[in-house]
């Protein structure tokens, strides 16, 4: 990823920080939009790490204009977007469908899914005039299996993985890949606090999926399009 141009939104989160840091390893340039509620300090160390490698502005991806403004920020800073890593994402679980309230099912198609198809949209035909590009999502275990008691998030993780595989479907012919990782419980301290009780050692930690998220947007990963890949080990 030397010199190569990331926008990877989300990339405050929890996970997010880890594919930033990723990124930023490998050389390439990095420009994560921040959501209001994001941690900004959380980067101070990366912005004395990396200086101008890292760029950062605010912006609500979960809106047409955000995401249109979102690529426009980074096109005016660098040119060109050579990768996108998806990180943006939320999660409601906890009680069955039939209870699950209807500001949560908006919100839950609101940061996992419509922000991955807003900023899909806008990016892919830029990406496509500078020759392609890779874009990676993440979608989640519950996706496919183990989805009682957190139905509708499952159902819009499951939304990300057929993105995904649509967009590899659609402009392959572009030099367009699109993959996504599908992780079971990241080790964060967030979801320590949430189940102080569960086995951490079957966690999976954010910076073993952030090497596969860059993995999958490399030239490494350039055979690689419209595939799902588990990110939870053995657990």
């Amino acid at each position: 990823m030397n010199d190569r141009v990331a926008l990877v939104p989300g990339g405050a989160g929890n996970l997010g920080r880890a594919v930033t840091r990723e990124f930023l390893a490998a050389g390439a340039y990095v420009a994560v939009p921040f959501y209001k509620a994001d941690p900004h300090h959380s980067f101070a160390e990366l912005r004395a790490q990396y200086g101008e490698r890292l760029f950062t502005f605010a912006l609500d991806l979960t809106t047409e204009r955000g995401a249109q403004e979102c690529v426009r920020e980074v096109l005016e800073w660098k040119g060109r977007i050579d990768a996108v890593a998806h990180m943006v994402g939320g999660y409601f679980g906890g009680v069955g469908l039939v209870e699950t309230p209807l500001e949560e099912w908006d919100r839950m198609m609101d940061l996992n899914l419509k922000s991955a198809w807003l900023v899909a949209r806008a990016a892919i035909p830029r990406m496509a005039e500078s020759g392609g590009g890779a874009l990676v999502f993440v979608s989640s275990r519950a996706a496919r299996s183990e989805r009682a008691g957190q139905a509708v998030y499952a159902v819009a993780k499951a939304g990300v993985l057929t993105l995904a595989e649509a967009i590899a479907e659609e402009y392959r012919e572009q030099g367009i890949r699109a993959n996504v990782v599908l992780p079971g419980t990241v080790d964060t301290e967030d979801n320590r606090r949430a189940l102080p009780d569960a086995d951490f050692r079957r966690w999976t930690p954010p910076e073993q999926i952030a090497r596969v998220v860059l993995f999958l947007a490399s030239g490494a990963g350039a055979a690689i399009n419209g595939a799902a890949v588990p990110v939870y080990g053995v657990s």
